[in-house]
């Protein structure tokens, strides 16, 4: 995606053409695997009302089915700003008819997609300003958030600040177009161009065509133990139920409902989910967020054990930066469960998900006494389970 010369830069045009070709072949899979399956695809726009199918307006002859399933999906939160649905401001859903790689961006929001997006552009050579409404990665772990913001550090963070309004200018970037920002922030305020806006201020679900269907006052679909929904026969799973805006998640759910739907016994959806925000390493956490107190209001006495991440693949080169990256857990000190854990450093994605099943089934720092890990590794997590059962092993004699 590379424009080759000497002033060699990131082609957005090449990027769309190549991510669209890899769309493709991901959805000719799936096309082929509902094929095999007997499953047949109406396209269309959908709309429920009670059991009444609408495909396009039209009811659909064939809903007088048994079962319902709504798996709507979610949708970018657009928030309610002056000047918001000017040319050259986007979204998630947007995002592939901007052209050029914008010289100076500004980012709306203050969470993983944010900052993801953040540290993209910045890699592509923009000027990134993100601006949050709170905190950033707000409720995230304290040390994840300091590596977060160690990998970009040209990224302008403005944290509790509002967009007032977004105004349109005439620029001097080749599309013809700019924005300016009026900004917010207790009593001073300031107004900033830009070439372009990407909104990421979270998602929420896709439930405007549904009628006759209870709903949360955040518009999710209100489900019970079994994925049933207040009308009897129709059944929600993923994002539409507004639990946890995980694609992982939103499968489990799935296959939970079509279980019920089937009559079978439903699987229990985890408590503990793993969640990563991947920019120059993967940060990885589960169960642990900034000044969380979930393990004392549990009776537990909750201690917290941190080690630089190990130096190895993906970061062996960054020795001598003294950044290979962080790891923590969080350890009922009375009972040795371990209740969170994160881990910043390269592919801590999979560990992640291995160590919250484990923590699902109760992982208890003992556990880990006669483990033997593969070296090199960036996985800090097994040392510090270790350490954490010598250090409680001595506070208890």
């Amino acid at each position: 995606v590379l424009d080759a010369g000497a002033d060699a830069h990131v082609s957005m045009q090449n990027l769309w053409k190549e991510l669209g070709a890899i769309q493709n072949t991901i959805f000719k899979v799936l096309d082929n695997e509902a094929n095999l399956a007997g499953i047949e695809v109406i396209t269309g726009e959908v709309s429920l009302a009670g059991r009444d199918v609408y495909i396009n307006g039209a009811l659909l002859q064939q809903s007088d089915a048994d079962k319902i399933l709504i798996a709507t999906g979610s949708y970018p939160i657009i928030p309610k700003i002056k000047g918001i649905d000017l040319k050259g401001v986007y979204n998630p859903h947007t995002l592939q008819s901007l052209k050029e790689v914008p010289k100076d961006l500004l980012i709306i929001g203050g969470g993983v997609i944010a900052a993801e997006y953040a540290y993209i552009f910045s890699q592509f050579g923009s000027n990134v300003t993100v601006v949050c409404r709170s905190a950033f990665l707000r409720d995230k772990p304290e040390r994840l958030i300091y590596c977060a913001r160690k990998e970009m550090p040209d990224v302008s963070v403005r944290e509790y600040t509002l967009v007032e309004e977004l105004k349109s200018a005439e620029g001097s970037d080749s599309s013809g177009f700019a924005v300016s920002a009026v900004l917010k922030s207790g009593k001073n305020r300031e107004e900033i161009p830009c070439d372009a806006v990407i909104v990421a201020s979270g998602l929420r679900p896709r439930s405007d065509n549904l009628k006759g269907i209870a709903l949360d006052d955040n518009g999710a679909v209100i489900v019970d133990d079994r994925f049933r929904t207040n009308v009897d026969g129709v059944y929600a799973a993923g994002d539409i139920t507004g639990k946890v805006f995980l694609t992982p998640y939103a499968r489990m759910q799935g296959i939970a409902a079509a279980k019920s739907i089937l009559g079978e016994p439903v699987p229990k959806i985890p408590e503990y989910i793993p969640q990563s925000v991947k920019l120059f390493y993967e940060h990885t956490f589960c169960n642990m967020s900034s000044g969380s107190s979930e393990g004392e209001k549990a009776g537990e006495t909750m201690r917290e054990f941190s080690l630089p991440a190990p130096a190895g693949p993906g970061s062996i080169w960054s020795v001598s930066e003294r950044y290979t990256g962080s790891s923590s857990i969080r350890v009922d000190a009375k009972s040795g469960t371990v209740k969170g854990i994160h881990l910043s450093s390269p592919s801590s994605g999979t560990v992640g998900a291995y160590m919250a099943y484990l923590m699902e089934k109760s992982l208890n720092v003992k556990d880990f006494g006669s483990f033997l890990e593969v070296h090199p590794s960036t996985d800090g997590l097994y040392m510090l389970v270790k350490y954490g059962d010598t250090l409680l092993t001595k506070e208890t004699k």
